[in-house]
């Protein structure tokens, strides 16, 4: 598996736009792709012209050939010119510990 962290900078007064279009259109475009597990989105408290994506992958392949499906595109078009950058991560995931909480 695979974790992608993305955090993203939105332009000043479009941080409602922008989490209004992530709800309606932009995660479920996400969360559609091949190879998506799971997707967690989230605003930032001290921030909130920043947000972040939590994306879990079956793996570094999926994720790269999930950038040229349709699903992604519609999920980049939902926000835009709204985001001013952002920075991402990647990280492979290990198997859980047992007895471990997540």
């Amino acid at each position: 598996m695979l974790l992608e962290i993305a955090e993203i900078e939105v332009r000043p007064g479009a941080e409602d736009e922008f989490a209004a279009a992530m709800r309606e259109t932009g995660i479920p475009h996400l969360a559609s792709c091949e190879g998506v597990v799971s997707v967690s989105f989230g605003r930032g408290v001290e921030n909130p012209s920043k947000f972040t994506f939590n994306v879990v992958w079956t793996s570094m392949d999926a994720h790269s050939a999930a950038r040229n499906l349709e699903g992604f595109g519609k999920f980049r078009m939902a926000f835009g010119d709204l985001t001013t950058g952002g920075a991402m991560s990647h990280y492979v995931m290990d198997e859980a510990i047992p007895g471990a909480s997540a």
